[in-house]
């Protein structure tokens, strides 16, 4: 059956969506891989669901996969490995390449190609022990450097709880990213091909919007569209648009900032693969648009794959 909206020769193909693996988020993950699946095969599309584990590139391969539909969330799938692997198979991928995913995945690294391309970021350093120096202005946050959905993030007001903190984020990171804390609105600007979709005002029920928020239903507010004014709205999607280019990103994205009362907005860090759960920002954003989950993923698809 023909379905509008399919890009060219994809209704042949036969579409892999990859979920799950190894990091912290795997079950995140899985949760995103079967919404996207559902959303395909809704669409009448061949798709089959594949865990990302030893037997991946065994399965990539029996199950004759011509595009895959990567659910990764966090290292190990996010951070360009997958990527890899399917550009070294000849498959076709949604999202970003291998380069930019790794870049987003870093956030120290992502943060320095920010200051450059001229996008406002906290001051900042990467420590790797619990007893390193702080050499900023406290209070400050604490994560992971390369972790995602907000595991081991924590803000600490002084040096003994910004040691508690280090030592959460290094239970799930090699390296600690610390960074000054800039009080203001918390908004996310998801990004669908060359567009920035409805800007999210994110309203946690505790202090800040941790892997609770994120998840479990009913712990956080979402305000569509961000009540920031016109024009920190177009700032923020100014500098959504910049980051999202400056690491190379392909096809989707989503921005996280925080807006001050100047009305600045400050980016926190860029996310490559946004999450597709019941919960997630993304989907709400594009439904805020007038997109229906079906159009996205078709709209993702078709901005992943080469011309022609």
């Amino acid at each position: 059956m023909a379905v509008k909206g399919v890009p060219p020769g994809l209704g042949r193909r036969r579409i892999g969506v990859i979920s799950g693996g190894r990091s912290g988020e795997s079950g995140i993950s899985r949760l995103t891989g079967k919404a996207v699946l559902n959303g395909l095969r809704r669409l009448g599309l061949r798709a089959a669901g594949l865990e990302a584990d030893s037997l991946l590139p065994q399965r990539l391969k029996d199950e004759k996969i011509g595009f895959a539909f990567i659910a990764l969330h966090g290292r190990f799938g996010e951070d360009g490995t997958v990527q890899g692997l399917c550009q070294a198979m000849g498959i076709p991928y949604s999202g970003s390449g291998v380069l930019a995913s790794a870049l987003a995945m870093n956030k120290a690294l992502s943060k320095e190609i920010f200051r450059s391309a001229g996008i406002l970021t906290a001051r900042s350093q990467v420590l790797d022990r619990p007893d390193g120096k702080i050499r900023l202005k406290y209070p400050v946050v604490v994560k992971p450097v390369d972790g995602g959905s907000a595991l081991g993030v924590g803000i600490a007001a002084g040096p003994r709880t910004a040691r508690s903190a280090l030592k959460s984020a290094l239970r799930v990171s090699g390296s600690a990213l610390v960074e000054e804390y800039v009080r203001g609105t918390e908004v996310t600007a998801p990004i669908l091909g060359d567009r920035v979709l409805p800007l999210i005002e994110i309203i946690p029920k505790g202090r800040f919007y941790d892997f609770r928020s994120k998840y479990v239903p009913g712990m956080s507010s979402h305000i569509i569209p961000a009540r920031i004014g016109a024009p920190a709205a177009a700032a923020v999607r100014e500098a959504a648009l910049a980051a999202h280019r400056a690491l190379g990103c392909r096809a989707f994205s989503r921005a996280d900032f925080i807006v001050d009362r100047a009305g600045r907005p400050w980016i926190l860090e860029l996310n490559s693969i946004p999450g597709m759960t019941a919960t997630s920002l993304f989907p709400e954003a594009a439904r805020a648009a007038g997109i229906p989950f079906e159009k996205m993923l078709l709209d993702i698809i078709a901005g992943s794959l080469p011309p022609g």
